[in-house]
């Protein structure tokens, strides 16, 4: 097992990409921390994950949160060795229908959290820990009808270079990457109606190379390696996992 010892905590962890994430972490050894908005969705996820897990009910959006889950792991003497930025929203109103609101409700929890999580549980984790931050494909490619999301990704992305590049983490031996999936079949990307389904099934396999959806456990065996030693020389680096998308 690759996380024998290790503490890890993923926010946005109680679907999706970090439920598979957190799945795979206790599965390789590591304690885990999830965070989520939704009491019922967080206990759900931790009967799924199996034992030493923790939850805890956080909007990290908020950063009084933020400061209340600090609080939490001081208290609890918890210290960190992988910390997976992962929670994130990706609703796109088109350009000229966004108002100040939703701008700043994206922005909040795409980026700003990020920004504060970092920042915050900077001090509790340990030397040679791993952090991860979840961006996207779309950070650099045009994406019409989705336009805060990938900037909100994209200034995501260029935030990894920078915590990597500070003297404080590289003092501490600590990594800083990303990874950056593309179409990924999630609670988020599955639609009520039908027929909108089939539409956007029929867009992925025609615009993918690999003609399908990936799966949220593709990425977390992504996030994996990096958390792990196996990835022991990589820094302000990024890992897509996108069938392709944003090479071919």
């Amino acid at each position: 097992m690759k996380l024998i010892d290790k503490t890890a905590i993923i926010t946005g962890g109680s679907s999706g990409i970090g439920l598979e994430t957190a799945r795979l972490f206790n599965k390789e050894g590591a304690k885990v921390i999830i965070t989520g908005r939704n009491e019922e969705k967080l206990e759900k996820a931790k009967n799924l994950i199996g034992e030493n897990v923790i939850t805890f009910k956080m909007d990290v959006a908020k950063v009084e949160d933020i400061y209340k889950l600090k609080k939490f792991l001081l208290e609890e003497n918890i210290k960190l060795d992988i910390l997976f930025g992962n929670a994130g929203m990706s609703e796109c109103p088109s350009i000229f229908e966004t108002d100040e609101k939703f701008f700043d409700e994206i922005i909040n929890t795409n980026l700003k959290s990020n920004f504060f999580i970092f920042t915050n549980l900077f001090e509790l984790l340990n030397d040679n820990s791993s952090v991860i931050f979840t961006s996207s494909v779309s950070h650099d490619m045009g994406v019409p009808g989705d336009p805060l999301y990938s900037a909100s990704k994209a200034a995501l992305r260029s935030l990894v270079r920078t915590f990597a590049a500070d003297e404080s983490v590289l003092n501490k031996k600590i990594r800083v990457n990303a990874i950056s999936p593309g179409p990924i079949k999630t609670p988020l990307t599955e639609q009520d109606n039908k027929e909108m389904q089939k539409l956007i099934d029929e867009y992925i396999e025609n615009t993918v190379p690999m003609k399908r959806w990936g799966e949220a456990e593709e990425v977390a065996k992504a996030v994996l390696f990096l958390a792990s030693d196996d990835s022991s020389y990589m820094t302000a680096s990024e890992i897509r996992v996108d069938g392709g998308l944003s090479e071919i």
